[in-house]
């Protein structure tokens, strides 16, 4: 049964709340955009339900886990429009509220909603067939009323005096000991995509801290290792449904590289990834000047590395790969079995590291630290390779988690356990959770002579999805055992 939140009019911030039917919030339309965008997308993703069934078997399985493993008793999730956030967005199903997770001894943790959660704009405000998607979820015990967006008129009440009301009364009837919060302190990682956070504002924290009073906002922390762990423990529905999209992606795939006619079907926009032996400085994976209006032709490799899909395409008068490419295609599934045999759950990515750079060795295989790419000179083999030995195969392991949500396709998260070379030092000793999922990526650059003026190498890229279990690696598709051959 649902509980409606109580509102406490006794603290400066909720003291404004008889206001809210009345007064409403102003707000930027350039937030309302972002999270109705967010919210479209979730709902036109064909696996709405599927999506909704995973949230509430995390709720169930996932939540008492890592709260308790990380002695929390209450975890409190702030979403504001204008602040962009994947997790809640993904995870809890919302871009905006206060979601309320408290440990009360049960074996269920209790789930609540409060705060400022946005509804809809006035144009669309309880239309006939709304459908609050919080209350549709089924998982929460709490879920107060969302707000109707729409600009206040002239009033000393601003946001500030509603983000938080009443919470203090909530906290206070649970008496936690230790409360956990979205912001970051230990675990910070680096700002590679516009849109990264570090969690709440500085203001948010503020007001948080007032409305809770200095008892409790003394026992705030960081949620940062709460919120790692919840996005690594996977449930069955989960892995169900990756297994099921991955299917899906290689079958699109499959029909991507049908298409293809050389000489005819563009490097770009084709559904597929183009693989070429190009010049110094330039991408043989079709990301740089050279590329511009090129169509696939004979010689090159069709790629979908994202579930390891790969074919060559035959040249005039080939009815088989060349042995430069033959090899190149050996030289993947070593390279790919390698990894197989030593990514378990239950290791830390140091560990893994240390593992596969001597197996590689062994094997002939010089792992290096950066890609190709990321250095400067780009693209530029022999620098690339100066110090070491030039006549043997590269390789750049970049292995990092992956997060599914309410989106159509799985997303990269590079906060928790990181394989290989990038990231920072604390990801190297974060254990790899039972039923990880990450992306076998690397990048490999192989020898190959060519006449002058050609690159002296070629490259190889996978980015394939998998799940890690204490026994090995599992494909979400199965793996690919022969190079498939476009005419």
């Amino acid at each position: 049964m649902k509980e409606q939140p109580k509102l406490s009019l006794g603290s400066p911030t909720s003291s404004w709340m008889f206001l809210l039917p009345l007064l409403l919030v102003g707000l930027l339309v350039q937030g309302l955009t972002t999270v109705q965008a967010q919210e479209e997308d979730a709902e036109s993703s064909q696996y709405v339900e599927e999506n909704n069934q995973i949230r509430r078997d995390k709720f169930d399985v996932v939540l008492p886990l890592v709260m308790r493993k990380r002695n929390v008793d209450m975890w409190i999730h702030v979403m504001r429009e204008a602040i962009r956030d994947p997790f809640g967005a993904e995870e809890l199903g919302s871009t905006s509220g206060v979601f309320v997770f408290t440990d009360r001894g049960d074996e269920r943790i209790e789930r609540a909603i409060l705060g400022r959660r946005w509804g809809a704009a006035q144009r669309d405000w309880r239309s006939p067939d709304y459908e609050d998607p919080m209350e549709a979820l089924g998982a929460f015990d709490i879920v107060g009323d969302p707000v109707r967006v729409q600009e206040l008129v002239a009033s000393p009440v601003t946001e500030y005096h509603l983000r938080f009301g009443g919470l203090r009364e909530f906290v206070e009837a649970r008496d936690p000991q230790r409360i956990a919060v979205n912001f970051k302190r230990e675990l910070g990682t680096w700002p590679t995509r516009v849109g990264r956070s570090d969690g709440i504002s500085h203001t948010d924290y503020l007001l948080l801290a007032e409305e809770l009073g200095e008892e409790y906002a003394g026992r705030l922390v960081s949620s940062e290792w709460v919120m790692m762990d919840y996005i690594h423990n996977k449930v069955p529905s989960e892995i169900e449904l990756l297994r099921q999209m991955r299917l899906n992606e290689a079958e699109e795939a499959s029909d991507a590289f049908a298409r293809v006619v050389p000489g005819v079907t563009r490097t770009r926009g084709g559904g597929v990834t183009v693989f070429r032996r190009m010049s110094t400085g330039q991408s043989q994976r079709g990301r740089s000047p050279g590329w511009e209006d090129s169509v696939v032709e004979g010689g090159d490799i069709l790629a979908a590395p994202g579930v390891g899909m790969y074919a060559y395409v035959l040249r005039d008068g080939e009815t088989e790969p060349p042995p430069e490419i033959q090899k190149l295609w050996a030289e993947y599934k070593k390279v790919d079995r390698i990894l197989a045999a030593t990514i378990r759950a239950g290791r830390t990515p140091r560990q893994i590291v240390q593992d596969y750079t001597r197996r590689f060795e062994a094997e002939g295989v010089v792992v290096q630290d950066d890609q190709l790419h990321m250095v400067v000179p780009k693209n530029n083999f022999p620098a690339y390779s100066a110090g070491s030995d030039s006549d043997k195969t590269h390789l750049s392991v970049d292995a990092h988690g992956q997060m599914k949500g309410a989106r159509a396709r799985s997303t990269e998260t590079y906060f928790g356990p990181r394989i290989g070379s990038y990231g920072p030092d604390w990801a190297l000793d974060i254990p790899l959770a039972p039923n990880h999922h990450f992306v076998i990526e690397y990048f490999f650059y192989m020898p190959s002579p060519a006449e002058d003026g050609r690159d002296q190498y070629l490259l190889w890229w996978d980015h394939e999805e998998a799940i890690a279990t204490e026994s090995g690696i599992e494909y979400l598709v199965p793996p690919q055992e022969e190079l498939l051959l476009v005419h």
